[in-house]
């Protein structure tokens, strides 16, 4: 029955499927006429820029390091990511090899996406893959609308069966596949308004572990068709210095139960900045009877317990918290087994990153010691993955122990790297941390960092947009116009900060003013609908009408499912008293998004102008 049909492990995700595929690395020669491959010029908003010879060279161990941003070696760049470490590392360890480390970790990148990857990596003769990954998992948005119709213990049969044909025969007529993702990273973080996005759905969280659990054991397919060994990370997170992004009520709860659940958390968080932990932690425990899923709760729980000394049932609390996070932007407990199991059933190499990090972090509860942010390790805390998976390679005989390699040549060379990053590296990272918390809705701990970064960096365009953002975000326009002039000045080629410039000007009433920073955005980046779309709002404020409805329909030939743009161009058509035409473009765009208020309020006038 299952005669000519490969394994889940031979092909691409079942569940999840890309528009295309773009490679990472590109080949080309250099002047000496060495062949080398790069990475792609359209990679680079999501990579590093790395490079390596086309043909191994005799006695070159090369090893790939896969995964999302802590690979990519965020907030900072390759150069204090594990992976950094370990190019300086290796050849202290082992100088009788030649060693290349290449960091192929991207922003964003999901296990999906690192899978896909290693398709790829695989052509290039690797020795090694190093695997850290686990946190974005919840980041794109994916439907298993199919998946969700098979039996749990369907399912749940996934990590000893998924390897057979039969497997996979049964799989293609259950499980079709649902989600077609772009053909780069498209991540809520970049795409959204924030965690608002983000809804707990237990079901669906299952069916992306389950998803998470087969692209590992695709991972392990890959390698071993290239023959390469496979060393799996488990990924860590700071639990007991990061509070949630989200939190919701359970939905059994009546309105009077959320009322009361805010009110206590209100009190709990009041008397824990006073002091008074004994309080807190008995207001808390009433608010968890009636909701104990909330991850605001459970957070403030943990701070309470661990002051008290109660440190174990802190420890809880604060993994509780992170697992009922409802924008699950940190790898979830479920992770941590998935990662060891898959390493134990296909014998690869394994790195229990979590526990490593339990080990180091005071009181077993990890925080801001090893961590820059909800994930992101600190540039210890990726020196101390690096050394683990050092560690590992002796284990597996896959590097020789120098006599030299001691404490003292570790010391040596931390101190060389860290001492070659440099003040605006440091700003820089400071920024890009700013970015993550802005977008999570913490805007004073944005604020302060951004501040920071721009103290060190004034010249900086990027720190400028970011702080103009967050001033407009707490309702100071003026002095967030201030600062978008400055990073226009700054960065007078970048068409965002022109387009957002122009947006707040719109809002503040400037048309005329706004008219001519949309129109040098148009200028610098003609091919973004939004951009149009803003612009048609100004053109139709100042009366151009007729300019105003090109702008509309523009923005619909570059996205045809851009509703705001449909409503839009039917109130010009209605007020010109096409209301037919009108009645067309309002309708889709309720068609488009149902609840689209303001369209289907114009959709029901234009009816009744048609007389329906």
């Amino acid at each position: 029955m299952a005669a000519g049909v490969k394994s889940l492990y031979e092909r691409t995700d079942p569940a999840v499927g890309f528009a295309g595929y773009a490679p990472l690395f590109l080949k080309h020669a250099q002047p000496n006429g060495e062949q080398i491959f790069s990475t792609a010029s359209n990679k680079m908003e999501w990579f590093n820029m790395q490079s390596f010879p086309a043909k191994k060279a005799k006695n070159v161990t090369r090893i790939f390091c896969i995964g999302g941003s802590t690979t990519y070696g965020r907030p900072y760049d390759d150069r204090t990511s594990f992976c950094g470490w370990l190019r300086r590392f290796l050849p202290a360890v082992d100088p009788t090899r030649n060693w290349e480390v290449v960091n192929a970790g991207g922003i964003s990148y999901a296990s999906y996406r690192a899978a896909r990857l290693m398709e790829e990596l695989a052509d290039y003769e690797p020795d090694l893959f190093i695997v850290y990954s686990g946190h974005n998992e919840f980041l794109e948005s994916r439907t298993y609308n199919k998946l969700l119709k098979v039996p749990k213990f369907f399912r749940s049969l996934a990590v000893l069966a998924s390897r057979t044909r039969v497997y996979s025969l049964l799989s293609d007529l259950i499980n079709k596949r649902d989600a077609v993702l772009p053909t780069e990273v498209t991540a809520l973080l970049d795409h959204s308004v924030g965690p608002d996005d983000y809804h707990r759905d237990d079901v669906m969280r299952d069916a992306i572990l389950d998803d998470y659990q087969t692209s590992l054991l695709r991972m392990t397919h890959i390698s071993e068709k290239a023959g390469a060994r496979m060393i799996f990370v488990t990924p860590a997170s700071n639990i007991g210095d990061f509070s949630p992004f989200k939190s919701e009520p359970s939905d059994n709860l009546s309105t009077i139960n959320i009322s009361q659940v805010n009110t206590l958390k209100l009190a709990a968080t009041k008397a824990l900045g006073e002091g008074n932990e004994v309080r807190a932690e008995a207001i808390v425990r009433d608010a968890l009877a009636i909701d104990g899923r909330d991850p605001e709760l459970l957070y403030l729980n943990g701070q309470a317990l661990l002051a008290l000394g109660h440190i174990d049932e802190a420890r809880k609390a604060f993994t509780q918290s992170r697992d009922e996070d409802v924008c699950p932007l940190r790898a979830l407990t479920p992770v941590r087994k998935i990662v060891t199991d898959v390493a134990r059933i296909k014998n690869t190499g394994f790195v229990d990153f979590v526990g490593i990090v339990d080990e180091h972090s005071p009181n077993g509860i990890p925080g801001s010691e090893l961590f820059l942010d909800h994930v992101h390790p600190t540039i210890d805390g990726n020196r101390l993955l690096a050394l683990s998976i050092v560690k590992e390679m002796l284990r597996e005989g896959i590097v020789t122990q120098s006599p030299t390699w001691n404490e003292d040549k570790i010391a040596e060379i931390s101190s060389e790297l860290k001492n070659s990053l440099d003040k605006k590296t440091h700003a820089i990272a400071l920024r890009n941390l700013s970015k993550v918390l802005m977008w999570g809705g913490k805007n004073e701990e944005a604020k302060r960092l951004i501040d920071l970064a721009s103290s060190m960096i004034p010249d900086d365009s990027d720190a400028h947009a970011q702080e103009g953002i967050l001033l407009w975000r707490s309702g100071d326009r003026e002095a967030a116009i201030t600062q978008f002039r400055e990073a226009a000045r700054l960065a007078p080629w970048n068409a965002i900060i022109h387009h957002k410039l122009g947006v707040l000007l719109s809002e503040l009433g400037r048309m005329n003013q706004a008219l001519v920073e949309l129109e040098e955005a148009m200028r610098l980046d003609p091919k973004q609908p939004n951009l149009h779309y803003d612009l048609g709002i100004v053109l139709q404020a100042l009366g151009k009408n007729k300019q105003a409805e090109m702008a509309y329909r523009t923005a619909l030939k570059l996205n045809p499912n851009h509703a705001e743009s449909y409503n839009n161009l039917g109130t010009l058509l209605g007020q010109s008293g096409n209301h037919r035409a009108a009645y067309e473009m309002f309708a889709k765009a309720v068609q488009l998004n149902p609840d689209y208020e303001a369209a289907t309020a114009n959709l029901a006038r234009a009816q009744k102008a048609l007389g329906q």
